[in-house]
């Protein structure tokens, strides 16, 4: 059986105007996958999962640590974005 990744692999890239956000998010997020916390909370939260639904409730839930710890206030207001 082949391995499902939630989240992409680290790729640096110099061009960002906010590269040190960006880099300690991506830091954060490779350190989810590393430690299989994306697979454990996916398959944790399996049983709330509706057949035919789209998103994972773990991506979701990791998703939504990520954006507070990278600073956004709300589900509404991510961090990064601008205004903000």
């Amino acid at each position: 059986m082949k391995r499902r990744r939630l989240y992409p692999r680290v790729r640096v890239d110099a061009r960002g105007a906010s590269a040190v956000s960006q880099a300690g998010g991506m830091l954060l997020v490779e350190t989810i996958r590393a430690t299989g916390l994306d697979e454990g909370l996916s398959g944790a939260l399996a049983p709330w999962r509706k057949p035919g639904s789209t998103h994972d409730p773990g991506k979701v839930l990791l998703d939504l640590a990520v954006s507070v710890a990278l600073g956004g206030r709300t589900p509404t207001h991510p961090a990064g974005r601008a205004g903000g």
